[in-house]
């Protein structure tokens, strides 16, 4: 067993001395060895997709926000057609009211105010009411009562219906901005306190 260990060290002693000499050290700022060495090797940029979980959480978060806000907005806008409808109809009611009778005019100014009415409350507690009642109701929904006194009494009350009808409408304007207060207190719903 000693004898097959002896010449595996002989050939590798032999293996040694047959090599080349090494050189002589580098003297001290010699950079000629470093002529040699390969430059660093950059790993290269990381791509920016996929991102990783937390970025793409924050996206689809983002996106699912903006989504809801666009959702909200346009159920806003639907929600207020019938307000803006209203709007213009009373515009066109201010501009035809001095060619119409004090009656019709009226009966026109109610049938706008009763259709956004049963748009927002109950259909029992808006359909039997008219003249003073109605008035009444519409007062409801204002900071002070503007239909049952004043000018609007006397056009959306009971007073209508009397002599007075037939003639041009007095204290349309005073009416019209009544209206307009009334459905602006109505543009997202009925108010809270009524």
């Amino acid at each position: 067993m000693m004898t097959g260990a002896l010449p595996r060290r002989f050939a590798a002693s032999l293996a040694l001395a047959a090599a080349p000499p090494l050189g002589a050290a580098p003297a001290p700022g010699d950079l000629t060895v470093l002529n040699g060495l390969a430059d660093i090797a950059e790993p290269p940029e990381p791509s920016a997709w996929p991102p990783n979980l937390w970025v793409l959480g924050l996206i689809l978060a983002g996106l699912g926000l903006t989504a809801l806000i666009l959702y909200r907005l346009w159920q806003r806008y639907q929600r207020r057609r019938p307000y803006r409808a209203a709007l213009v109809e009373l515009a066109e009611w201010e501009r035809t009211v001095p060619s119409r009778s004090a009656g019709d005019a009226a009966a026109t100014l109610t049938a706008l105010l009763r259709r956004v009415a049963l748009l927002h409350y109950p259909r029992d507690r808006v359909a039997p009411l008219s003249g003073t009642a109605f008035a009444a109701f519409l007062d409801e929904a204002m900071a002070r009562p503007t239909f049952t006194q004043g000018p609007a009494a006397e056009i959306l009350g009971d007073a209508r219906y009397g002599a007075s009808a037939p003639g041009p409408l007095d204290g349309s304007t005073e009416l019209a901005e009544a209206a307009r207060r009334w459905l602006d207190a109505h543009r997202d719903g009925a108010p809270r306190h009524v």
